[in-house]
């Protein structure tokens, strides 16, 4: 009885260590995925001996390079004391950011506060006209 067990103990293990090893050392590429639809050209070579084609498959390592337009940051106020400041709220927690404004206003009580809200997703934003004579901008977004 106890060898019994013993013996299928062991031919389970082994059976599970081939399954292992013959999975191991079959590592083919992906057919799907990104690096598989990042190739740049297919170049086939002409027919061996016995008429079939070899074709290659060449990717590149680099990817795709999409500039971005980047600017700078406005320099850091040194107070918020006697400013014009716009208090946006846009897709923010509605419970967060009426606090932090009534914070805002009790320590700065010489700035000048307009606060916007909007609850909705995309170009919903401040123009540049809307921006003149504004010196910061608050801006709460929350996801």
């Amino acid at each position: 009885m106890k060898r019994t067990r013993f013996v299928a103990l062991l031919a389970s293990s082994l059976l599970v260590f081939v399954i292992v090893l013959s999975a191991c050392s079959q590592q083919t590429p992906p057919t799907s995925g990104p690096s598989a639809t990042t190739s740049t050209s297919k170049t086939t070579t002409p027919p061996t001996s016995g008429g079939e084609k070899t074709i290659f498959k060449v990717l590149n390592p680099v990817g795709n390079y999409i500039p971005v337009q980047t600017a700078p940051l406005a320099p850091r106020l040194s107070s918020l004391a006697g400013k014009n400041i716009w208090y946006y709220e846009s897709e923010a927690n509605p419970v967060i950011m009426p606090v932090l404004l009534a914070r805002l206003k009790k320590d700065y009580p010489t700035a000048t506060w307009k606060y916007y809200e909007t609850q909705g997703w995309g170009t919903d934003t401040v123009t540049a006209e809307e921006l003149k004579g504004v010196d910061a901008v608050i801006r709460g977004i929350g996801w």
